[in-house]
């Protein structure tokens, strides 16, 4: 028999020395360890689910969260949260034997601009994945489960330097109370403060005219031996594949990207470290990036040097959504209604990732911004190429239809929008036949 418990309930305060913030804990969980499987259906929201995972495994904690099948997930994440809000919700079982779907967290809707909005929402998926791991808030002192997150820190919590964000995500306070929880040790975040935007790496060196012969793994075969592809219109993920080197010396792979210039160190980028066979195929994916980003492969040898060079390859992000095309309004009967409707058509962008249309209309005016929030009938889903048709009959009385101007915006699978296409009604052509189909 299973209970579905907030994760609020049944709450124990530690006692700590003097100065030390109290954390709190679930006094249900386990001490034993604890791996949670999990799979992310918020593919916009990838890059700070990575990050929240990442504080976590490196936290020193005997814990860890790792990706699988959602169909095999204990925990799935979604966005379905308005504003900078997040919410967690777990299903504790007597037998203490964890099940697909037992805990779930709710992520922001995206809105805003995405690379802003993805520093809060790491913050609040930290936040949230402590709750699943059993801790509750605490707001005797700064913790990252703090009650309350601010846009750029927890509530009791410094707030970082301007253009910096808290890319340490955890507090001391956070990890001793997993490790009470499960074992391990206290390994606070270093550094505590990122910049947002990363420094252009400095070109290397030029090589002299005859260098020695390198004493590390040979690098990879070329830069021809790398492939770098995605499929943003149906897949969130990015595929690096490449060419082991000859060198029997080679026992790893380090794959690293960068949005500023092809690296050529793996330094503290985002990476990825696989095991190799020399002079056979590797392959790694990411998350999908919105911006064009550089790939670079290193061999790696058993004592942890690098190849003196990496093969790289670029990769561009996805392309922005055009508007739509043709966009016409037309005055059409709607004689059930006594009165006037508005006929749109269009034909839609032809960029892969389109999603839906939104469409908005002002009196006297065309309207510059797209709504808000917008009802199912202002944003009909879009198929990339095709003709649609919307009818608006919202006017009752409709005498002063022809005066309001309707704008439309194409809006991609990520979040982004096309800029507008506006037109004002006019009368249809007694020649044509207007057929109207509910948008």
């Amino acid at each position: 028999m299973t209970r579905k418990l907030p994760i609020a309930l049944s709450l124990l305060a530690l006692a700590l020395p003097a100065g030390a913030v109290a954390y709190e804990i679930n006094e249900k969980v386990s001490s034993d360890g604890r791996v949670v499987t999990y799979y992310n259906a918020a593919p916009e929201h990838d890059w700070a689910v990575e990050r929240g995972v990442r504080a976590w495994n490196r936290s020193g904690a005997d814990v860890e969260f790792t990706e699988a099948p959602r169909a095999e997930a204990e925990l799935i994440l979604v966005a379905e949260t308005q504003g900078l809000k997040g919410h967690a919700r777990s299903t504790h079982r007597g037998d203490g034997v964890q099940r697909p779907g037992d805990a779930r967290i709710s992520l922001p809707v995206a809105s805003g601009d995405p690379r802003e909005q993805r520093f809060s929402v790491a913050l609040i998926a930290a936040h949230e994945l402590g709750h699943v791991l059993g801790l509750d808030h605490e707001d005797s002192g700064c913790a990252t489960m703090n009650g309350t997150i601010t846009a750029a820190a927890p509530i009791r919590c410094e707030q970082p330097p301007a253009k910096q964000w808290r890319c340490g995500l955890l507090e001391e306070d956070d990890i001793r109370g997993a490790v009470e929880l499960y074992g391990g040790r206290v390994d606070p975040p270093q550094p505590r403060y990122c910049p947002k935007v990363r420094p252009k790496p400095k070109p290397p060196p030029p090589l002299p005219l005859d260098p020695p012969a390198p004493a590390d793994p040979v690098a990879l075969t070329s830069a021809d031996a790398i492939e770098v592809t995605s499929d943003p219109a149906s897949s969130s993920r990015v595929l690096v594949r490449w060419r082991n080197g000859e060198s029997e010396r080679i026992r790893s792979v380090v794959v690293a990207r960068s949005r500023g210039g092809c690296p050529s160190e793996p330094g503290d980028l985002e990476r990825r470290t696989v095991d190799a066979v020399p002079g056979q195929e590797g392959a790694v994916t990411f998350p999908l990036e919105l911006e064009s980003a550089c790939y670079a492969v290193w061999s790696r040898d058993r004592k942890g040097t690098v190849s003196r060079r990496p093969a790289t390859a670029w990769l561009d992000g996805p392309a922005s959504p055009d508007p739509p095309r043709r966009f016409e309004a037309t005055l059409a009967p709607s004689h059930p209604l006594g009165d006037n409707a508005i006929s749109l058509r269009w034909q839609n962008a032809t960029v892969p990732t389109l999603r839906e249309v939104l469409i908005a209309r002002a009196k006297g005016r065309c309207p510059t911004r797209p709504p808000r929030r917008p009802r199912t009938w202002d944003a009909p889903a879009a198929a990339p190429d095709a003709f649609q048709r919307h009818r608006d009959l919202r006017f009752y009385p409709g005498a002063d239809a022809e005066g309001h101007c309707y704008a439309a915006w194409s809006r991609d699978r990520f979040g982004r929008l096309s800029r507008p296409v506006t037109a004002w009604p006019k009368v249809a052509a007694p020649e044509e036949e207007v057929i109207v189909l509910a948008g």
